[in-house]
């Protein structure tokens, strides 16, 4: 009998191996997504610590990318390169808020390997820090300054709008729609000298009134948090991204480059 436990052992193992990772989802193809908040050691006493990559796990990302063949680049130019149908080895990472981490961690990583990077930016929270967060019990994070965002601007970060104070949009009216997407639209072009193209919705909560905002305020693109690739049928207003968490390990990380998602 000693074999039929040995099988049930492994039959379990296996069980358990295949409800950790999702290594049996189907392959899709498009292009990546990544979403992160912060890169950074500091849990700082969070209840979001899953929104926390240390520095180390994603350098080990980035270097997963490289080895594999990825090409990281802007948003923007990866979209665009996947409805043309090029780049077929393309990614995009996006950082939404634009915390002080991303700055002081994250960008030096990805410069070091010739990557590039896109911010979401609250522009009501510049040279300031996360207040949509602080009634919740979330520690106070600085956000980039206007400085650092024309310095990064120059070395190659493409920087998107996430409203102007992190609203929930789908509760907001016309005016309030306005004040936050095209508001925010406006603080980026007046810091940069150019309307951004890109745009992420707070909370990943949008509706058809704030996605029509969104149009209008001149966004070519704009992204959920629904899992999955972006492909030529998808809507670009309303662009699926990968969130990479703090948990994730290399294995998790790859099964969402070419399955959207590493678990239930």
């Amino acid at each position: 009998m000693e074999w039929l436990a040995t099988g049930l052992g492994c039959g379990l193992l296996a069980a358990g191996f295949s409800a950790r990772y999702n290594w049996w989802r189907r392959r899709l193809t498009g292009l990546p997504v990544l979403m992160y908040h912060h890169v950074t050691d500091e849990l700082n006493g969070t209840s979001l610590a899953k929104l926390r990559v240390s520095p180390r796990r994603f350098a080990r990302q980035l270097d997963y990318l490289l080895d594999h063949g990825y090409v990281a680049l802007t948003l923007s130019q990866a979209l665009s390169h996947a409805q043309s149908g090029g780049l077929t080895r393309a990614v995009a990472i996006t950082f939404d808020d634009g915390y002080q981490d991303f700055h002081s961690q994250a960008w030096p990583l990805l410069q070091e390997r010739g990557m590039s990077a896109t911010v979401f930016l609250v522009t009501g929270a510049l040279d300031d820090c996360n207040r949509w967060d602080l009634d919740k019990g979330e520690p106070q994070e600085g956000i980039l300054t206007r400085q650092q965002v024309i310095e990064l601007d120059g070395q190659g970060v493409e920087f998107g709008g996430h409203t102007h104070r992190h609203k929930n949009l789908s509760q907001l009216d016309e005016r309030g729609l306005r004040l936050e997407i095209t508001g925010c639209q406006k603080a980026i072009s007046d810091i940069l000298g150019r309307p951004a193209k890109v745009f992420s919705y707070p909370y990943g909560l949008v509706d058809q009134a704030a996605l029509e905002a969104v149009h209008r305020a001149g966004f070519t693109y704009a992204c959920t948090t629904k899992p999955g690739l972006f492909g030529a049928e998808t809507n670009p207003l309303l662009v699926p991204r990968i969130i990479v968490k703090r948990s994730d390990d290399l294995l998790d990380f790859r099964l969402k480059l070419t399955r959207g998602r590493s678990r239930f």
